[in-house]
């Protein structure tokens, strides 16, 4: 959820949202299988899991972009 409330803090909105929900595929069917190759267990997660992710991922996004905003304007602004 922290990487949701900081993406959220620091970049366009629509931005934040697609690599943060792409993060989760590309975790599990690019990198882990990459990194299995050489012995590193990365991004072995169950659907559930990721699917959690990607909701709390919104929810902390949420928070950056209402919430955070209101109260600390960023210190620099990416992708807007």
């Amino acid at each position: 959820m922290f990487s949701g409330v900081l993406f959220g803090w620091i970049m366009d909105p629509f931005v934040a949202l697609v690599i943060l929900t792409l993060w989760e595929p590309l975790e599990i069917l690019v990198i882990s299988p990459i990194l299995a190759k050489y012995g590193i267990v990365f991004g072995h997660e169950a659907l559930r899991n990721s699917l959690s992710d990607i909701v709390f991922n919104i929810i902390g996004l949420i928070i950056g972009i209402y919430l955070l905003r209101e109260f600390a304007p960023p210190p620099f602004y990416l992708f807007g």
